[in-house]
């Protein structure tokens, strides 16, 4: 079975901590919040559906055997892909208006990360949405 201190000693490294997740997370909410474009609520609607709609395939990787991998790996890169170009969408609004977007070179470009991330703030909304 799975723990926090597995994910912190990962071979791959690399690892994003819970608590950096929280503090990117927090800043990220308050760079978008300080956007005045209209629309920004949908793109951040969208962002958080693609965050959970990684998080559910890669959570049930691990249920899954190896031919319903294979059919699935598409299908996961996809929702990967689709919630990094969210995250970027983001991250251009608020650069576009001259917010702090430090949030987003902090996160860096490693897929494995990214994909981490998504996980975290698929938690952090799940728990606020009780």
């Amino acid at each position: 079975m799975n723990t926090y201190e597995q994910y912190l000693k990962h071979p791959a490294g690399n690892v994003l901590t819970i608590e950096d997740a929280m503090r990117i997370y927090s800043e990220m909410v308050e760079s978008i919040e300080k956007c005045t474009m209209e629309d920004k609520k949908e793109f951040w609607k969208d962002f958080l559906k693609k965050a959970a709609e990684y998080t559910h395939v890669r959570n049930m990787w691990e249920q899954m055997n190896r031919a319903e991998k294979i059919d699935a790996d598409q299908g996961r890169t996809l929702k990967h892909d689709s919630f990094i170009t969210s995250l970027n969408v983001l991250s251009r609004i608020a650069t576009n208006e001259g917010v702090d977007c430090s949030w987003r070179d902090e996160l860096g470009e490693e897929r494995k990360c990214l994909g981490d991330f998504a996980c975290f703030v698929t938690y952090i909304t799940g728990i606020c949405n009780r």
